[in-house]
């Protein structure tokens, strides 16, 4: 299989504060805007070329950014991708000798966790050139990714990923739940941040139950880092155990449990540094800003915390025979 690095990754994430809309209102092209998907372009037929690769994968962003997607994805879910189907090939004489060759193409929008196919939709070209791989890249030039079938094809399948999440959000909960049971805080948020604004009541449930979460999140990376940088001053009581404990320090929110206890620890290590050796400890913890709303703040926290959890993830590597072709 390909590597996701061969792949195209685009996702919208726009988050537009304020709008108002109803549960499941998918007259709204922003409300479709707000679900993410990722093209794959996955493995062919054995002499599919390189380079049919490369231009099968502009195709896709291309069918991606004129459906309103794109940005960067992390360790995504839901997947566009796409298989050739060789119907028929021809070799007709020359000069020169051209390989003519009839192909389906077969594109999917799935759930590639659960292996569910949401939409489906087969486009038949004709390809002609004086190799297979020419040829390849002949059928594939003639896909039109400005074409009305592509369009509905990727809005039947948001559609019923909207769905998707309505139907199985007190799962997609309890699955938090458990995930926080085992202190793995940041995957819970990155599960929960996952679920698309535009299932209004499934995000307002998500949303409330990351609060508690995040809060917890805090409280042990709070707890974790202090330990961390009390170790390290204790041992380098100077400059230089200053700026070990600052990266530590600085991850601190102020509604952490122990952020009182932190802001002692830099009050005595700025207070040494400038006894011993007369220089400024330049270091601030972190601050919520009162010019902008506290909700708004934890929100874009939350979110920091999905993002740098799907970051860190392995790179993907898709299969789909067997169960999608």
């Amino acid at each position: 299989m390909k590597q996701i690095s061969k792949t195209l990754l685009f996702v919208l994430l726009t988050a537009t504060a304020g709008l108002g809309y109803s549960q499941n209102n998918l007259n709204k092209t922003d409300d479709f805007a707000r679900i993410s998907l990722t093209p794959v372009v996955a493995d062919q037929v054995e002499e599919f070329p390189e380079s049919a690769y490369s231009l099968l994968s502009n195709k896709m962003q291309e069918i991606v950014v004129n459906n309103g997607l794109g940005g960067n994805s992390y360790s995504p879910r839901f997947l566009i991708t796409v298989n050739l189907n060789v119907i028929s090939k021809d070799v007709i004489p020359g000069p020169p000798t051209m390989i003519a060759m009839s192909i389906d193409a077969t594109f999917y929008i799935v759930d590639y966790m659960s292996k569910t196919v949401f939409s489906k939709k087969t486009i038949s070209f004709k390809a002609v050139g004086t190799n297979p791989n020419k040829a390849y890249i002949d059928g594939i030039r003639k896909i039109n990714a400005s074409s009305p079938e592509y369009k509905s094809f990727v809005e039947d399948g948001k559609k019923k990923i909207i769905t998707f999440y309505n139907d199985r959000c007190d799962f997609i909960l309890q699955d938090a739940k458990a995930l926080v049971s085992q202190k793995k805080y940041q995957e819970a948020i990155f599960q929960l941040t996952g679920v698309p604004e535009v299932c209004k009541e499934c995000y307002m449930k998500a949303t409330e139950a990351i609060g508690p979460i995040f809060k917890s999140y805090q409280d042990d990376l709070c707890n974790r880092n202090l330990a961390a940088a009390k170790a390290i001053w204790i041992s380098n009581p100077n400059s230089n155990g200053a700026n070990g404990v600052a990266g530590l320090l600085a991850e601190i929110l102020p509604d952490a449990g122990c952020y009182g206890e932190a802001q002692k620890l830099i009050k005595e290590i700025r207070g040494k540094v400038l006894a011993d050796e007369t220089r400024n400890w330049n270091f601030q913890m972190k601050q919520w800003d009162d010019n902008v709303s506290l909700e708004k703040q934890r929100i874009n926290a939350y979110r920091e915390v999905g993002v740098a959890y799907g970051n860190h993830q392995p790179t993907n590597t898709y299969h789909f025979r067997g169960w999608l072709w």
